[in-house]
């Protein structure tokens, strides 16, 4: 079934073009709609055309030019309330008290995770992912 737009676009940013087009079918399958970025520089572009419809930013944490932390505190300060989901392939220390899938991730488990974050029943605590 296909969900609302308006609900639930999310916008995934990661520099390696299989994790990306990998992501964005997994999400794009369970029924979300998505944009893509492969770059900090590129997010925030995509974020300013579409801001009105992005739900969640899904973001890898290590990248070139822009890191995904930086990409969020920029992100957030034009929208304190957006849902981030971070990704990462590295050990988690967390940020902000916002979570992280670790990669490789599980389909299911990101599919749960966004809808988690979409439905604003994140957890409290920080997450890490599996090592």
């Amino acid at each position: 079934m296909r969900r609302n737009l308006l609900d639930e676009t999310i916008l995934i940013v990661d520099d390696n073009l299989y994790i990306l087009k990998l992501t964005r079918r997994i999400l794009e399958e369970a029924g979300f709609t998505v944009l893509t970025a492969s770059d900090g520089p590129e997010a925030l572009r995509r974020y300013q055309k579409y801001r009105s419809v992005i739900r969640l930013l899904l973001t890898d944490v290590v990248m070139p030019k822009m890191t995904g932390l930086e990409l969020a505190d920029r992100v957030l300060a034009i929208h304190p309330e957006l849902p981030v989901l971070f990704m990462s392939g590295d050990l988690w220390g967390g940020y902000r008290g916002l979570e992280c899938v670790g990669k490789p991730f599980i389909a299911s488990d990101l599919v749960e995770q966004v809808d988690r974050h979409l439905s604003g029943k994140r957890h409290s605590e920080r997450t890490a992912p599996a090592a």
